[in-house]
């Protein structure tokens, strides 16, 4: 069984091997912190890069968070509130708490207690303004042009879409199967690529932070959006509420499959909600990978 980990976008700053073994060492982490002994070097592990297409385009992605907000984020208040609840489906598990960075209360420095403070004001902001923004497409759509050209990029541009997963599909093997884990804008990449090729098996879809639930990213899918035809296993979709670019699951209407997405709400690094590190690192999604591979045996 191959397990295929497919990035997210911002990773201009880390070639090939970099990139892998950066994700590499966060899943190990994962595993040691899980008590399960299981060497990487044991697993059939396939890392496709295509961080460096934007450089070759000759664009750079200019996101800048802190332009989103105000100097003072302390005093931020804003005026919409959407009824967004933590837990707003039944989880397949309960909402799973673990990987702070540090305790606050704990914390014996009031300097890093509010740092803390700080960041959680900050993913408050973030969140809201998501789900604020996917109610109006069109403006989210220029945002993301604007801020976050990789992701822009991809949606928009075939040529450049081709290339992403030319890198991905010369990994796939159409007699094994795979098992995908995709972060952030990797889930994105991959559910179009799982609807244009279909001569692989896909025994389980693991999705982290996946902005798919956002109706901008929904307009330019290949539709009509549908589970993919090849997964013959599980689709995991794990999300935090502190990470404001995938504030909520993939549970409603276009998302509600049968058999449904498993979606489980889990927290992850304080400081940086979105991180690969605090997905690949939370026993949850060790958990779903690990038995996806006990599964074959």
């Amino acid at each position: 069984m191959k397990i295929i980990f497919i990035h997210g976008m911002n990773q201009q700053n880390y070639d090939a091997n970099s990139l892998k073994q950066h994700w590499l060492t966060a899943f190990q982490s994962g595993l040691n912190n899980s008590h399960l002994d299981i060497e990487l070097k044991s697993l059939e592990i396939r890392f496709p890069f295509y961080g460096d297409l934007l450089s070759k385009h000759h664009l750079y992605n200019s996101l800048d968070l802190q332009t989103f907000l105000p100097k003072s984020i302390a005093h931020l208040h804003l005026p919409f509130h959407l009824g967004h609840s933590s837990c707003i489906v039944q989880e397949h598990q309960p909402c799973i708490h673990a990987l702070p960075t540090f305790n606050p209360e704990h914390s014996e420095s009031f300097t890093q207690r509010l740092s803390v403070i700080s960041a959680l004001t900050k993913d408050h902001a973030f969140r809201e303004l998501s789900l604020f923004l996917n109610h109006y497409p069109k403006l989210h759509e220029t945002l993301i042009h604007k801020f976050l050209i990789e992701t822009y990029l991809y949606l928009s541009n075939p040529d450049f879409m081709h290339e992403v997963h030319h890198r991905i599909m010369s990994y796939l093997r159409p007699e094994l199967d795979h098992i995908i884990v995709a972060h952030s804008l990797g889930s994105v990449i991959t559910y179009n690529l799982l609807h244009q090729f279909t001569n692989f098996r896909i025994q389980r879809f693991i999705t982290l932070c996946s902005p798919l639930a956002f109706k901008v990213i929904q307009e330019k899918l290949i539709t009509p959006i549908s589970r993919p035809p090849q997964l013959q296993g599980d689709w995991f979709n794990f999300y935090s509420p502190e990470d404001f670019l995938t504030a909520f699951p993939l549970s409603k209407p276009p998302f509600d499959f049968d058999p449904p997405i498993i979606n489980q709400m889990i927290t992850t690094l304080i400081h940086n909600p979105h991180s690969i590190t605090g997905y690949l690192q939370h026993p949850a999604v060790i958990k779903s990978i690990v038995d996806a591979l006990e599964y074959k045996k």
